[in-house]
């Protein structure tokens, strides 16, 4: 796993604005500083920024005021990519790949070891159609080898935007141990609107309020929201 440059503090936002159209910004001078490891949940109503904070700390969306950093970097640099994984809600899979191929590539991309992703993705019940091509897969399983992709490799920060959707029984019970093991080296942040038992531990970050300070300590008890 990558050394952070800045272990206490996996995303930064100071004085962050940003919009899509001229004269509407999403977030306006929004400050938001989040430390680990530990487990966060994204909170707030369709159309608060949860999607643009998405954007934001994937290094993809630049803000037209402000900084973004993870780790100590610009959220856009190769340092920050190298700690971050991102998995966006909506998967982006080539119809006419095999799931093999798909899970070998995300390896190749991240340098990462694909015989321990093809086993996470055995786990999750994705075994079967490994051979598969990812246009023939169910809504679930096309959403368990998105979520497989994009954690693949070692990560000290990993944002997971609505990971639960379309999950059955088994795949919702992998993916929360997974990602609760995760959070005792790493910071996550989940989008969701409700978050499985096992995660309810999670330290509330409202988008409602981005003049936060939240602080998660390895135990993965949180310390509470400072609010500025």
């Amino acid at each position: 796993m990558p050394t952070p440059q800045n272990s206490a503090t996996a995303i930064a936002f100071v004085g962050v604005t940003v919009g899509y159209e001229k004269g509407k910004p999403v977030l306006t001078n929004a400050d938001l500083s989040l430390a680990g490891p530990g487990l966060f949940h994204l909170q707030g109503p369709n159309g608060s920024g949860k999607s643009t904070f998405v954007e934001l700390a994937s290094g993809y969306l630049r803000p037209s005021k402000g900084v973004v950093e993870v780790f100590g970097s610009q959220a856009n640099s190769p340092v920050a990519r190298d700690h971050r994984r991102v998995c966006r809600a909506e998967p982006a899979l080539f119809p006419s790949m095999t799931v093999h191929d798909h899970i070998v590539l995300a390896c190749i991309a991240r340098d990462a070891d694909k015989s321990v992703a093809l086993a996470r993705a055995e786990r999750l019940g994705v075994g079967p159609w490994l051979n598969e091509n990812a246009g023939n897969l169910s809504t679930g399983n096309r959403r368990k080898l998105w979520y497989v992709m994009s954690t693949v490799g070692a990560f000290d920060l990993a944002i997971l935007d609505e990971p639960f959707n379309g999950l059955d029984e088994d795949g919702l019970r992998e993916v929360s141990d997974e990602i609760l093991s995760w959070s005792d080296k790493a910071a996550v942040v989940l989008i969701a609107h409700s978050l499985p038992g096992v995660l309810a531990r999670a330290a509330p970050v409202f988008m409602t309020d981005l003049n936060t300070s939240v602080s998660v300590q390895r135990s993965g008890s949180h310390s509470g929201t400072d609010r500025a």
